[in-house]
């Protein structure tokens, strides 16, 4: 029996069954924890800070090169996960790169303040081009892979920082698809709360015809023509049905970043029409996560399965399922360790963990056991394999 409870939200508990066939073909192997081994691994890389750039009130844009000169490599749509110190505390953070991919030897991510956010707050007021930033990735499997030989309708539709991961695929497939068709639907409180607002203008002038952008705000200035209201289902069906005067319902295929409401409603809204949840792709925010009570847990038995062999060792109070099975030398898929881009997912065999709200995980990935081992820790003795990677 393997079990999932969510340890923000109580009342979502998701127990079932496996089905699968017990492990029989398994080398057992008993290993040592090496703490050495698990830092090294979640240890992040350094990336240089090039420029930082006001694009709004509350947010910057920070443009980030590698010290060695080499590209970035990513797909549009992925983040990084920074790493900070603030008062010798570590903190992750998920930020989304915005630049295309074509832009490799230099990449773009934007800090939105928040409100009490201690991170974003002190990253905006102290972040300085020739700074050095400690990170995780790229990762996400929010992503779209520009294709030369495609000819498609994308429809973004984007919330506040949400333009981020969407102003990436959208610049790269520009860049790459000359027969692509895209309209990006963005909501914000006012204008200038807009990011990338110049930048996007730019973009519908020398890319005609091609690219359309409809704003969307809350507080509109007198004399607005664009979008009124806030950017919920009833706002976006009216800008569904004047896209529809000129694009099949079936060609769409949406990416939506942004508030949990919006995102809601935009896709109940397409759902409600017919639409296939296989052209639905959304991103979710992964919030902050919390510190742990170690006093919470006690040690626990683990044993992880990956390519025909077995690990066995324990989990020490608090230890995630990821760290755990590095420490015993278990070939553990990883990236972000935030809970946000599915990289880490594992299945469970037996045992019961459990795992913060909101994170990556489908509800189909739930029912069928899955977790996430960079945020799920074992309530008892656990046995999991080691599922390949998402995206």
């Amino acid at each position: 029996m393997a079990k999932l409870i969510s340890n923000s939200r109580q009342e979502a508990t998701a127990t079932s069954s496996s089905n699968k066939k017990t492990f029989r073909t398994f080398e057992s192997r008993r290993s040592t924890p090496s703490g050495n081994l698990t830092h090294n691994l979640l240890h992040p890389s350094s990336l240089s800070v090039v420029e930082v750039v006001r694009e709004t009130p509350d947010a910057i844009r920070v443009v980030l090169a590698r010290p060695d000169g080499q590209p970035i490599t990513f797909t549009p749509g992925m983040f990084f996960t920074v790493v900070v110190t603030i008062d010798g505390e570590e903190h992750r953070r998920a930020y989304s790169i915005a630049s295309p991919v074509q832009q490799s030897q230099q990449v773009d991510i934007v800090i939105k303040r928040i409100a009490d956010g201690r991170v974003s707050g002190w990253l905006n007021e102290n972040l300085r081009a020739g700074d050095t930033l400690q990170v995780l990735g790229p990762s996400g499997t929010f992503t779209l892979t520009p294709d030369v030989r495609q000819s498609r309708h994308l429809l973004l539709v984007g919330g506040g920082s949400g333009i981020t991961p969407l102003m990436s695929i959208l610049q790269s497939v520009l860049l790459a698809e000359s027969d692509t068709r895209i309209r990006l639907i963005y909501g914000n409180r006012g204008v200038d709360d807009i990011i990338f607002h110049e930048a996007l203008s730019g973009l519908v002038k020398s890319h005609a015809g091609r690219l359309e952008v409809r704003h969307v705000l809350e507080t509109p200035p007198k004399g607005w023509h664009g979008g009124k209201g806030r950017l919920d289902r009833e706002i976006f069906a009216h800008e569904l049905n004047a896209l529809l005067e000129t694009t099949a319902l079936k060609d769409i295929v949406l990416y939506q970043c942004g508030p949990e409401p919006m995102m809601a409603g935009v896709r109940e809204e397409m759902l409600s029409r017919g639409v296939p949840e296989t052209v639905l792709h959304q991103e979710r925010f992964t919030p902050a996560p919390k510190a742990v009570e170690a006093s919470r847990y006690t040690t626990q038995a683990i044993q992880v399965f990956a390519h025909g062999k077995q690990w066995e060792g324990t989990a020490k109070p608090g230890e995630t399922l990821l760290e755990a099975g590095l420490a015993v030398g278990a070939p553990m898929t990883f990236s972000c360790t935030l809970g946000g881009c599915g990289r880490c997912r594992v299945k469970l065999v037996s045992g019961e963990v459990e795992m913060p709200e909101p994170n990556c995980l489908l509800p189909q990935e739930r029912e069928d056991n899955y977790a996430l081992s960079c945020i799920a820790r074992p309530l008892g003795s656990v046995v999991f394999e080691v599922a390949p990677p998402v995206g």
